[in-house]
């Protein structure tokens, strides 16, 4: 992108080393965020390591993974899943299919399956 036309912005509620920087290109139209996912991958890692020792919850819910906000909107755009819409998560078939995605496609964020 050149740098003339290109407008940078990120979250002004998140601190600037972990929020989504996304840029826009004022003249083409093209536009790309990104976001460091490290501390996200290592965030399920504990969770798995926690989950080893201590032994998985009996009943209830159990946490499928952690999962950033890019790769929501990632997941969003490639399969058509809105993780962010509230009905989302009351709809098996959707959980079926984020579980399938998860698995495959971002190993690391995952903590059950």
């Amino acid at each position: 992108m050149a740098k003339e036309n290109n407008f940078v912005f990120s979250s002004a509620t998140v601190d600037q080393k972990e929020s989504i920087k996304a840029d826009f290109d004022l003249q083409t139209g093209d536009w790309e965020a990104k976001q460091n996912v490290d501390q996200y991958i290592e965030h399920a890692k504990h969770e798995r390591s926690r989950q080893d020792y201590f032994g998985k919850t009996k009943g209830g819910y159990r946490k499928m993974a952690t999962i950033p906000d890019i790769v929501a909107i990632e997941i969003l755009q490639n399969h058509k899943l809105d993780l962010h819409d509230p009905l989302f998560m009351s709809n098996p078939a959707n959980l079926t299919k984020l579980r399938k995605i998860l698995v495959t496609e971002y190993r690391d964020l995952v903590i059950n399956t």
